[in-house]
């Protein structure tokens, strides 16, 4: 081994603040057949423009101008079906150089997340959602699968939805703990929680494969059918109408096809570059806490830390797709420390050392989460369909959007809807009467702060605040009564004082209500 390249095993060091900011692995890739260096992309819709210009007058001058291509894929974007074709993502430089994508960071992160429930599960719950309550037709999926990881549909209308929400609204407020305790690949491999809490995560292992200074080629292919079926009588000629899918004949692969000069992969020559590129991010690793609890953050980030390393060390499938079969051309893989100034220095890593790392951290992570490391695993959740099918046949979105802001979907919070929707105070009045029962066990004055069971009173008003849902004036009305409660010493007295306020607002909306019909009636 050159001396350049250092053995590194000291992990914990890379969780240090004046530490390194990445750890990088580069691999060079080639065709499993180098003899036929035509590889192909992944093809994105693009959309096809018809010799479009823009005319400009100017008295005599008439001057016709192409609009330039960005200008014009930004105008008709979404156009019909039939104006868009299958293209790469190349990007082309001033200097005749470009670069194209051969697998991106998302799908690099979808090909390894698997081997988490493969020869790595142990290292991570395993979480199995049945989905379908047909025996025969039913289905159970595995979280590593799902797409949008812990914020997937999959999760959020699940017997496990209210763990995960509750998972999320913490990490929004910077306490990662109960994630990982869950789904620790949502935090290596990024997540957005985009249809309920909004929390979003930055991934932490970046991989990707691009290639460089490719030369785009092009194929054509001819079908023809088994049978001339209009000819032999064997369907009318009045079928055969119409052209590409709008003839039947056509659609059904009946009829002769010709494709002519489309998209046909890219070749790598003698100036091209095919790389592999993975990336830890340790100021992101480094920015996972639980909180203010310093010991349970260690764990936490040694943790994510062994996976990420699992992930980079690990070597992957790269049969891409048809026509993507790639191999690793080196013999080892060497990785770069790259510290915050200065040149990265190699290291080399090695998988057994990582493995036994990742391994003893994971186990020191759920020893510390009070959780037995062979009792982590969930495969007894289910898709709560009764759920789902209440939530989805709510119409409107703006509706649906209301049932999120009020917690997880799940029964107790679609109840939560209705009640709102009827009487925005009903959960209150509910908590009220709960600690009225509470508070009859005691002393007939207590002082506030010394009552329990006042505490839900004032997080069911400020739960009302700060329900957007809400109209203002339910919102502003709550804000007023916790205000109120805090300047109160008697618990029978408080509550009392709010019942009346409640009691009030009604009856000043009924009037208002009836006086508001009364000037519509002609």
């Amino acid at each position: 081994m050159p001396e350049s390249i250092l053995e590194f095993s000291d992990f914990p060091d890379l969780l240090k603040l004046d530490g390194p900011v990445a750890v990088i692995l580069k691999q060079t890739l080639a065709p499993v057949n180098e003899d036929d260096p035509i590889i192909f992309p992944p093809t994105y819709p693009m959309t096809t423009f018809k010799g479009r210009v823009h005319t400009i007058h100017d008295g005599e001058y008439r001057v016709s101008v192409e609009l330039p291509a960005i200008a014009k894929r930004e105008k008709e974007k979404g156009e019909k079906e039939s104006e868009q074709a299958s293209g790469y993502n190349i990007d082309r430089f001033p200097d005749g150089t470009n670069s194209c994508e051969i697998d991106s960071p998302q799908s690099q992160a979808n090909r390894i997340e698997p081997m988490f429930k493969l020869q790595h599960h142990d290292l991570v719950p395993q979480i199995k959602i049945k989905v379908g309550n047909d025996a025969d037709h039913g289905t159970i999926v595995n979280l590593l699968d799902a797409g949008h990881r812990a914020g997937d549909a999959l999760v959020r209308m699940s017997s496990l939805a209210d763990d995960f929400h509750k998972a999320f609204v913490d990490a929004g407020r910077g306490n990662y703990f109960s994630l990982a305790k869950l789904a620790p690949t949502s935090l290596l491999f990024g997540v957005w929680d985009s249809r309920s809490t909004q929390v979003k995560i930055q991934r932490i292992l970046k991989a990707s494969i691009r290639a460089s200074n490719v030369r785009e080629c092009t194929r054509s292919a001819q079908f023809t059918p088994a049978a001339d079926y209009v000819a032999s009588a064997a369907v009318t000629a009045d079928l055969d109408k119409g052209e590409g899918d709008q003839n039947p004949l056509s659609s059904e692969g009946m009829q002769h096809a010709l494709a002519v000069q489309k998209i046909g992969g890219v070749m790598l020559t003698s100036g091209s570059t095919l790389a592999r590129t993975v990336n830890v991010n340790l100021v992101a690793l480094r920015a996972l806490s639980a909180g203010k609890d310093a010991e349970q953050s260690r764990s936490l980030q040694l943790y994510v830390l062994g996976l990420a390393l699992v992930a980079a060390t690990s070597d992957q499938p790269l049969n891409l797709r048809e026509g993507c079969h790639l191999r690793i051309k080196d013999q080892t893989d060497t990785y770069k420390l790259i510290p915050r100034r200065g040149e990265g220095k190699a290291i080399k890593l090695d998988p057994s050392v990582v493995m036994k790392f990742a391994m003893d951290s994971a186990k020191a992570f759920f020893k510390l989460a009070d959780i037995p490391f062979d009792k982590k695993d969930h495969l007894d959740a289910v898709f709560e369909t009764g759920v789902a099918e209440e939530f989805l046949a709510i119409k409107d979105k703006k509706d649906r959007d209301k049932v999120r802001k009020l917690g997880p979907i799940t029964a107790a919070t679609l109840k939560k809807f209705r009640d709102q929707g009827n009487d925005p105070f009903k959960s209150l009045m509910e908590v009220i009467k709960t600690t009225r029962e509470e508070l009859a066990k005691g002393n007939k004055k207590i002082l506030l702060q010394i009552v329990p069971a006042l505490n839900s009173v004032i997080t069911a008003l400020n739960e009302l605040a700060e329900n957007s849902s809400l109209p203002d004036e339910v919102k502003v009305l709550a804000s007023e009564i916790v205000t109120s409660v805090s300047k109160e010493s008697d618990a029978h007295a408080t509550i009392k004082m709010i019942e009346t306020k409640v009691r009030d607002f009604k009856k000043a909306q009924k009037v208002a209500g009836s006086a508001e019909a009364a000037a519509k009636t002609p």
